[in-house]
């Protein structure tokens, strides 16, 4: 695909290469590694044309097909996908759901193209059973779990707070500093973290990709001394020269304070709150190899600061701070759909009796009204009564024969726009959690947005529940 510095190093396929972490990766190691970044925004592909040995190729990271493309011919992968940022102009979906359908692309993509080895950035782990863990929390051991569950040696990295230009958590922090002279602490703020400078997050991803002893384990990553969230707000305050007038209550208030991180902490709402509740864990990190390999030469937390900063005490810019307002505007002007529901996976099915199903049940459930008719070739055409063209959908080659993936194009029907790339839909089954995902891509209806927003999208995720529903009622009857 390309050539930047020298042929003979080894090329890395990145995840979120464009993101605070993958920025600052591609940057400390373009010596030793080529990268070839994945994005789906021709912004982003632009602005870092070929920078820190990195080839960009535009690629849908819902696509299967078009991950599997663009990982041919590397060696390793870097994984750093969270989906808590839009992708579409409606999204109908749980950040978890969405990292879990991400994830298993990446990792099907990597086994299918011959990836030795994926490195993935989660978060520190309490000491807690998994049902007692936040969403945020739960949601970074499934995806562990998922990048596993192929052929492909994985390493997983385990990271509190990354102090560093652009990144989330750490510009919270420092904006809550900058902008309020007297805090609420909640009792959540009571909880213990550890922060680590992303100079330490890169050294330890350097040595997970070139030393064989560290590959395919686990490891939380210790940096800075762990504190209080609110230990660590007053610790940064001083640091800063700013007075700060604080007290605590014996509360959490999540409703009110995932608001004021928000507005305060300039992030959005939705990442503002799995990141607070994921705080109410004791998050320190086990002494392990890895740890004790990168202390010598830890960045100290003053420096830290210093380095995160600018001369006025803001935090630096994210990189991707411009390339996602011409994003945003650009997904608007798209008027596309996704939408992805989680769904209980009925005892021994597989994803073929899945869609059957889907077809049947919805026959039943609009009696008259809506009909499904299996064609042959195993094309699915949904009717109004029995006479219009709504939707239809057509499997696509890559899913054929599949028994946890049917996919199929959403090829045609009064109901859509036909648009490039295709409309999908598919269910895809993970039996190993007992669930299945469905989920619609790139779908652009035919209505006005404004029309088809309150009608035919609301309708559309009321089926899906109810369908959710009638899998429940299924998967009882067959344990029974």
């Amino acid at each position: 695909m390309f050539e930047l510095g020298s042929s003979k190093l080894p090329i890395i396929a990145v995840a979120g290469g464009s993101g605070f972490v993958g920025t600052h990766l591609r940057r400390k190691l373009s010596s030793e590694f080529r990268f070839r970044a994945l994005t789906r925004s021709t912004n982003v592909a632009n602005n870092n044309c070929q920078r820190h040995s990195t080839e960009w190729v535009k690629c849908d990271l819902y696509s299967l097909p078009q991950v599997t493309k663009a990982l041919k011919g590397c060696r390793y992968g870097i994984y750093l996908v969270h989906s808590m940022a839009p992708s579409s102009r409606l999204l109908q979906a749980n950040f978890k759901d969405l990292d879990l359908l991400l994830a298993d692309n990446f990792i099907r993509a990597a086994e299918e193209a011959g990836l030795e080895h994926v490195v993935y950035l989660s978060g520190i782990m309490p000491d807690e059973p998994k049902e007692q863990l936040s969403s945020h929390l739960k949601s970074r051991l499934e995806v562990e779990s998922v990048l596993r569950s192929r052929n492909v040696k994985v390493t997983v990295l385990r990271a509190g707070i990354i102090f560093g230009p652009g990144g989330s958590s750490f510009s919270i922090l420092i904006n809550l500093v900058r902008r309020l002279p007297i805090m609420i602490f909640p009792s959540w703020t009571q909880s213990m973290t550890q922060s680590i400078d992303i100079n330490d997050i890169c050294r330890a991803f350097r040595l997970s990709l070139k030393k064989e002893y560290f590959k395919g384990k686990t490891y939380d990553l210790s940096g800075h001394k762990a504190m209080s969230y609110m230990g660590l707000v007053r610790c940064v305050a001083k640091k800063m020269g700013r007075s700060l007038i604080s007290f605590s209550i014996p509360y959490n208030f999540f409703f009110f304070s995932k608001h004021w991180l928000s507005l305060l902490g300039g992030v959005p709402l939705a990442l503002a709150e799995p990141l607070q509740k994921s705080l109410i864990h004791d998050l320190r990190a086990k002494p392990n190899d890895l740890s004790r390999e990168i202390e010598a030469g830890l960045t100290d937390f003053d420096r830290s600061l210093e380095l995160s900063l600018d001369s006025d005490g803001s935090p630096k810019v994210n990189p991707r701070s411009e390339t996602q307002k011409k994003d945003m505007v650009e997904l608007q002007q798209e008027c596309r759909v996704r939408s992805v529901q989680r769904m209980p996976l009925p005892l021994g099915w597989n994803s073929q009796q899945v869609a059957q199903e889907y077809s049947e049940w919805l026959s039943r459930k609009f009696v008259g009204i809506i009909a499904a008719k299996n064609i042959d070739g195993g094309k699915i055409c949904f009717y109004f009564f029995n006479r219009w063209l709504l939707l239809e959908l057509t499997p696509t080659p890559y899913s054929i024969s599949n028994l946890k993936r049917s996919a199929f194009y959403i090829s045609d029907g009064l109901l859509m726009k036909q648009v490039e790339p295709k409309a999908r839909f598919e269910f895809r089954l993970f039996p190993e959690s007992n669930c299945l995902i469905a989920a619609i891509h790139g779908y652009a209806p035919m209505l006005p947005w404004r029309i088809y927003s309150c009608t035919q999208a609301v309708l559309h995720l009321a089926v899906m529940r109810s369908f959710s529903r009638h899998l429940k009622r299924n998967n009882v009857i067959l344990k029974q």
